[in-house]
């Protein structure tokens, strides 16, 4: 993705996870409320659209859409990351005028006969203390109580489904581990938190393609934190092919200077380390989510998994590993020759 001068880094964080659809997926299906998630096909979502963000907010927002179908019928998603200092308390008038946008746009390429799709609002407000704004357009629309029953019939309605981070635990993000990983790290910045155990979390790091692990560090690197003590964070990480691959990040960091560190040494680092370290950070992913949730493991399961090198074979292991119900459903998922 190309450098852009507004609204960095959060923009960029925001619209590089969660533009792949697999992470967009596991955020609403998580996050929504659970009956609507539920209507929703999953497999229709698309990602949709340049921004509809107004000029006038451009350094403190970024948004996505997304197509969705609802039984029969088109709809959109539209996710809008808030991050100014202070929280608006006229919100659902933004988000109103951002929703006339989109059925704009859609009025504009189609038939006057077709009815303008729904539009879902979700706004994740990255803050450091709760909001007191309501979500709901006829809160902030002056009626006066002697006329509410004449009055409000004529004013539009709106509700905006809204995830405010800094009240929400980090156990309670989901989705897919790159989805996960960045809304800690949005969480964690505004409060001072971007060294903090969950975003650096195991688990998590150990499964990241290439591309997430490299925008992840990109923005711990390039938040309001001490280098020493992002440093010593790394050291702390005792999975040895973890740490080597972001060691070697470390390194390209400390020799070339903030700025050549995070366009060059990081994408040098990750090559470098990658190719070494990734294989048995996946292998032991595997055996550490059988260790939980099995128990002791048949002697012949370790060598079993350290003996498979493809990445692709890992990481639907991995997913066996963390659905099977039981080891012996889990080694029918391994190649022919190695089940132990």
């Amino acid at each position: 993705m190309p450098d852009e001068p507004l609204h960095q880094p959060h923009d960029k964080l925001l619209r590089s996870t969660f533009s792949i659809p697999e992470n967009a997926r596991g955020l609403f299906r998580h996050h929504l409320p659970p009956d609507l998630a539920a209507a929703i096909a999953w497999d229709s979502l698309k990602v949709e659209s340049p921004s509809f963000i107004d000029p006038r907010f451009a350094a403190s927002e970024s948004d996505l859409l997304f197509r969705i179908r609802i039984g029969q019928s088109d709809a959109y998603l539209y996710l809008l990351l808030e991050h100014q200092s202070r929280e608006d308390p006229r919100m659902a008038l933004r988000v109103l005028g951002y929703i006339v946008r989109i059925w704009e746009r859609f009025a504009a390429t189609h038939p006057p006969s077709d009815k303008l799709p729904p539009v879902l609002p979700v706004v994740l407000a990255q803050d450091n203390r709760p909001w007191t704004t309501s979500t709901r357009l006829e809160d902030i629309i002056g009626i006066p109580e002697a006329m509410a029953e004449q009055l409000r019939p004529w004013q539009p309605t709106l509700r905006f489904q809204l995830l405010e981070l800094v009240s929400m635990r980090y156990e309670d993000l989901g989705g897919t581990p790159e989805g996960i990983l960045a809304l800690r790290a949005l969480k964690a910045e505004p409060v001072g938190e971007l060294l903090s155990d969950p975003v650096w979390e195991k688990s998590i790091l150990s499964v990241l393609s290439e591309g997430a692990l490299e925008r992840v560090m990109r923005y711990l690197y390039d938040g309001n934190v001490r280098k020493e003590e992002f440093a010593d964070r790394i050291r702390r990480l005792h999975e040895e092919p973890l740490e080597s691959i972001i060691m070697t990040l470390a390194d390209q960091f400390r020799a070339e200077g903030k700025q050549d560190g995070l366009k060059q040494g990081i994408s040098q680092g990750i090559s470098q380390g990658i190719s070494q370290g990734k294989q048995r950070a996946m292998q032991s992913a595997i055996l550490h989510t059988l260790e939980i949730r099995h128990g002791q493991l048949p002697s012949g399961l370790t060598p079993a998994v350290e003996s498979i090198d493809t990445q692709e074979l890992l990481a639907s292991l991995l997913t066996a590993a963390i659905r099977c119900a039981s080891i012996e459903e889990f080694a029918t998922h391994l190649p022919s020759g190695t089940t132990p």
